[in-house]
């Protein structure tokens, strides 16, 4: 199936790794044209070089997002090297461990620049621009520890922070001809991640995570978080807008 993204610009954050970088290696299979960032240099470059190697044109900055001032930057270099923005996904984020007890003020505020604010100033950045065209698409990567209860305290709170922006944004953008969605993923295993480290310090409770959360047997990988992304941003799935959509393998269990 054509998706219609060739030739389509598209700006991936936090793309050195995991779930960026599938996300972006999608999009350049489809064609698209890619703006991706993240804080550590090489991994960014080494991205980088794997997405031109597929024949995509790419731009590969040194942002950390919960900056105004550079994802501002970010965003503006974008246009003027690729004359415009068809796409923003917002992946950045991480988690803050700690109870309420646990976590300083500053800690709380931590997470939500990262998960949250950094989304959101992303997002108007974007939007702004393609407001202009009267087309564009916005998918912030959220997570399903942010549609029911589970994960961190602060992870889980900033990630449904998100998800109840997006609703509210598409509502405002829908009729500007921008769509706004949230990806709620499950547990993803990869190289680096933080499930692997998990499982390496205690396997045991790698064995038991999986037999009582993990239906399927095993934990998703970053492509199968990947594909449904860039279905979500094509023009095939023009009437999906407001909505999050879990992929998680049925590890979620909330009925909405």
């Amino acid at each position: 199936m054509d998706l219609g993204l060739a030739g389509k610009v598209v700006m991936v954050s936090g793309a050195s790794r995991g779930l960026g970088r599938a996300i972006a290696k999608a999009f350049a299979q489809e064609g698209a044209r890619l703006s991706i960032c993240a804080r550590g240099e090489q991994a960014l470059n080494e991205a980088a070089r794997e997405l031109e190697q597929l024949g995509c044109e790419v731009m590969a900055e040194v942002v950390d997002v919960t900056s105004l001032a550079q994802a501002s930057a970010w965003t503006q270099k974008t246009i003027q090297r690729f004359g415009t923005i068809d796409v923003l996904v917002n992946n950045a984020g991480g988690a803050k461990p700690g109870g309420i007890n646990e976590l300083s003020q500053a800690g709380w505020h931590e997470a939500f620049e990262l998960n949250f604010f950094s989304a959101v100033a992303l997002a108007r950045f974007c939007a702004a621009e393609m407001e202009k065209h009267r087309s564009g698409v916005i998918i912030n990567i959220s997570s399903i520890w942010g549609r029911e209860a589970g994960g961190t305290l602060s992870y889980n709170a900033s990630k449904a922070a998100l998800i109840s922006f997006t609703k509210m944004l598409a509502r405002e953008l829908a009729p500007k001809g921008i769509r706004v969605n949230s990806i709620a993923p499950g547990s993803i295993l990869f190289p680096g991640g933080s499930w692997e480290r998990r499982f390496k310090a205690n396997p045991e409770f790698e064995r038991d995570f999986i037999s009582h959360e993990l239906p399927a047997g095993r934990l998703g990988t970053p492509e199968e978080v990947a594909y449904p992304t860039v279905f979500l941003a094509s023009p095939r799935a023009s009437w999906i807008n407001g909505a999050c959509l879990p992929v998680d393998g049925a590890q979620g269990r909330s009925l909405i």
